[in-house]
């Protein structure tokens, strides 16, 4: 049985309570949100009732933190922001950090902090490539030849906008997943990344 601070026992949700369209499913949402006591819920072999009830306040702790990161990206995708990086960046390394991020983020599921720093680094350091991956693309398409007509001129601008785009982008990217993973390291193991 659940207990408050105060040693008030709380008392299970009884299936009868329930209406008929949520007893199915409440067993569910109980063992989801982890409000199903120690005793009743399946322990993983040499859990004990104090490491499940340890191991709560990091999945409430994750839960909130993670809630705010996607209530941003929510909000960014509201205003037609979210997939502007994927479309502008034509190297593909906002998929690749996208892709390391996710990762990232698994390993701060499973509490390896050694690979959340790893993933945390790596992601700085493709946010740089990616910045360079951009002027080079920027740099590819520039000539003296092509500069003799407006039309030439025209190509030599886009490149710019091209090349630019994918060195802000992916460097933004990382700069996002790289606060964002150590946000998670820092306020759910005082970790630093």
């Amino acid at each position: 049985m659940l207990s408050l601070k105060w040693n008030v026992p709380i008392p299970p949700i009884e299936a009868a309570s329930l209406p008929d369209n949520v007893k199915s499913i409440a067993p569910v949402i109980r063992g989801v949100i982890g409000l199903v006591p120690p005793a009743a819920r399946p322990r993983a072999p040499g859990e004990t009732e104090g490491a499940w009830r340890a191991g709560f306040p990091f999945a409430a702790r994750f839960a909130v933190i993670n809630l705010v990161g996607l209530a941003l990206i929510a909000a960014a995708w509201a205003e037609d922001l979210l997939f502007k990086p994927y479309r502008a960046d034509s190297s593909g390394m906002c998929y690749l950090i996208t892709a390391l991020f996710i990762a990232g983020l698994i390993a701060v599921i499973r509490k390896d902090w050694q690979t959340v720093r790893w993933t945390g680094n790596v992601l700085v350091y493709l946010g740089m490539v990616g910045t360079v991956l951009g002027l080079i693309i920027t740099v590819s398409d520039l000539s003296v030849d092509k500069a003799q007509s407006f039309e030439s001129f025209k190509v030599i601008v886009t490149s710019i906008y091209i090349g630019s785009a994918t060195a802000l982008y992916t460097n933004l990217l990382a700069c996002i997943g790289y606060l964002w993973l150590g946000t998670n390291a820092y306020l759910l193991a005082r970790q630093e990344v």
